[in-house]
């Protein structure tokens, strides 16, 4: 049992990096325009800055620098207003980002390899003033004085503000090159061109700064919320220790995506980490002054967050006046109005999933392999497929298959728990170099076929040669992005083989525009096997899939899913943009079942929704053991007809128009 209360539903996270450049800061703050803003956004947390990225701080302060433009004392009068309305206000402190900083202190600036500002290519330190800026700020390393400079922050906000939580941004593990690093690293006698003893080096760095500022803060207060922002780093019960809770930031609009936020936000509720969805009211992403998201998009990303079992966050940005955006609450109102009437039924729920994925980024601690699990959750979400995202820690006893795509090694104590899977009638599909030892020497189960590494060849083409995964397969070899690992079939099944190009494109031999053609000829090697209860894709289809989004590709991974998952547990007539999760109710032990349905088209660089299309006369069969009392849509409260035979419950739905969940007493 967590000692923090559950996290609200209706959150605003609102930025304020504000130029010293800019008068009059905060002088048009209104206490009660600000009240009014969130009552019309029906907000009941907001997050607010103390200390933005331009190094600022927005309150009377000894350890750290007021702004020097700031008319009022911003920070305690957003909590007083806030208090005054029974709104939560956790408090903003920027870590890795900070120009004022980054002037005063350039030894304390973070460097790569070469000197550089790290991780920033397009800032040049050298440019004059007129020179225009891109994007980005200086990272500040956590190695230097800069981390005493942050706690002396914290301390000095805790104890004159006491807040509800502090949301630490920008941090994370970086390979630093700093001076103060080297000398770190010198005395500790770490070889500064080994990469892999730098990153570890740059770990114990972030988690001693984790370390200091949760001891601060919980020592001060042991129910404020702390929240280290950074990449979704799933597996890491090294990091979660020092977090109250979890914050998926994606905005879809923004270079996330919309194909980011389903496989984070499965992980961290599979994990029991209560967690926000964070999207933004921008029409592209942070920082945007001006830019407003059409209003059903808002709505839509709300109820996606509700879906997925997460609590609402919409980012917004104050003008540097203090005046709140009233347009920007009244179009947050829409969403959080909707999300208002549905919270009843969004907490104290368990997951119900057929399939569990094991998380390439989980089991191997690296954020790189994200790839992987995008894809296998884009597959398993277009084919409305129950499933949760998983790490090595997690009980696999309620799934009935298991995917471990692409990247996934198994040491002797997870091959010991997937062999007692196994045993126990589980199914298990593997792709790539999953499955392999750490050493990615050979499979540590028995699939019926042997390791060789990779194939040396560009690219080459999967031909279905099985009429069982037959399903809307083209007869005629299809192309691969990338070449398989060649494996040498023993005693497996083979549902399909593989086809060799004439040649690799180089610049000797190539043919027209992109890949060479398929030759006919055998590659050596199958792209599907299978024995018994286990299927091998030679190819890291899930990451190939989650780059190129090609349907034979998902079609391949999902007949072979459909041989393998006879008895599903949900099976829903909705086209592949449509979204469904199951949730059992462990208080009221009910079920609630979320379908969500909405196309993203991308305009320009950026990927909008505009056009809500219902869809009528949905069919939904679910299995289950208990007598089904009543079924009804909510929140309306309409009774649904259903019928219940041999353990199969049939009803319809008879419209869905963006999102409608349905409770199965």
């Amino acid at each position: 049992m967590s000692r923090f209360d559950e996290l609200k539903f209706r959150q605003v996270h609102l930025d304020f990096h504000t130029s010293e450049h800019i008068p009059n800061v905060g002088k048009s703050f209104d206490k009660e325009q600000f009240k009014e803003c969130l009552r019309k956004g029906h907000v009941n947390s907001i997050t607010i800055f103390a200390l933005c990225h331009h190094g600022w701080c927005y309150y009377d302060t000894q350890a750290g620098s007021r702004h020097p433009q700031l008319e009022v004392d911003l920070l305690p009068l957003m909590l007083e207003a806030c208090r005054e309305e029974g709104v939560d206000a956790p408090v903003y402190l920027t870590v890795g980002w900070n120009d004022l900083i980054g002037r005063e202190h350039p030894e304390w600036i973070a460097r790569d390899r070469n000197g550089a500002l790290y991780n920033l290519e397009e800032l040049d330190p050298c440019a004059d003033n007129d020179t225009p800026r891109p994007w980005g700020w200086p990272r500040i390393c956590m190695n230097t004085p800069y981390l005493d400079y942050l706690l002396s922050i914290t301390g000095e906000v805790m104890e004159k503000f006491n807040p509800e939580g502090i949301f630490y941004d920008i941090t994370g593990e970086n390979e630093c090159y700093c001076d103060a690093c080297r000398k770190s690293m010198s005395e500790k006698n770490i070889d500064m061109d080994n990469p892999v003893a730098v990153k570890q080096f740059g770990r114990e760095v972030y988690i001693n700064s984790l370390e200091k500022f949760s001891s601060l803060i919980w020592g001060l207060n042991p129910e404020t919320r702390i929240y280290h922002n950074s990449k979704n780093q799933k597996g890491r019960d090294d990091l979660y220790k020092h977090f109250s809770h979890y914050e998926v930031e994606s905005l879809p609009t923004g270079f996330w995506g919309y194909n980011h936020f389903p496989h984070n936000a499965k992980y961290f509720f599979s994990k029991k980490i209560d967690f926000l969805g964070m999207t933004g009211k921008f029409h592209t992403a942070w920082g945007e002054f001006g830019g407003y998201k059409n209003p059903f998009a808002l709505k839509y990303e709300c109820a996606r967050i509700l879906t997925f079992g997460g609590k609402c966050c919409i980012g917004d940005q104050m003008h540097p006046s203090g005046m709140m955006d009233e347009d920007t609450y009244r179009i947050i109102g829409e969403a959080y109005s909707y999300a208002e009437n549905r919270e009843h039924w969004c907490s104290n729920l368990e997951s119900v999933a057929d399939i569990g994925v094991l998380c390439p980024s989980a089991v191997a601690k690296n954020t790189g392999l994200d790839c992987s699990d995008r894809g296998a959750a884009m597959v398993l979400g277009e084919k409305q497929y129950l499933f949760d995202m998983l790490d090595e820690n997690m009980d696999f006893g309620k799934y009935k298959l298991l995917i471990l795509p692409d990247r996934v090694p198994v040491n002797n104590e997870l091959k010991s728990k997937i062999d007692s899977f196994l045993a126990n009638g589980g199914c298990m599909i593997i792709s790539g170099k999953s499955g392999l030892d750490p050493e990615e020497t050979a499979f540590q189960f028995d699939i019926g076929a042997e390791f060789n590494g990779k194939s040396t060849w560009d690219i080459d083409y999967t031909k279905v040669e099985d009429k069982k995964i037959s399903q809307n397969m083209v007869s005629m070899p299809f192309l691969n992005y990338d070449s398989a690992y060649n494996v040498k079939r023993e005693d497996a099944e083979i549902l399909a083989g593989t086809i060799a190009p004439y040649f690799n494109r180089t610049y000797g031999h190539f043919c027209s525009h992109r890949n060479s053609p398929p030759s006919g000829n055998d590659a050596g090697y199958p792209s599907v096997l299978r024995k018994g209860n286990i299927v091998y894709f030679a190819h890291e289809i899930f990451a190939m899939y989650a780059e190129m989004g090609k349907k034979l590709h998902r079609d391949l991974i999902t007949n072979c899913i459909d041989l393998l998952l006879q008895d599903k547990t949900l099976s829903i007539d909705i086209p592949s943009c449509g979204t469904v999760t199951l949730y059992r109710n462990s208080i009221e032990n009910h079920f609630v079942l979320h379908v969500l349905y909405a196309v993203p088209v991308k305009r320009g660089e950026v990927q909008v929704i505009e056009d809500i299309v219902p869809i009528r006369d949905i069919s939904v069969s679910f299995k289950s053991h208990n007598i089904i009392k009543s079924i009804r849509l909510i929140p309306e409260n309409r009774e649904l007809e259903f019928t219940q035979q041999n353990n199969t419950v049939h009803f319809q739905i008879p419209q869905l128009k963006m999102h409608q969940m349905v409770e199965i007493k």
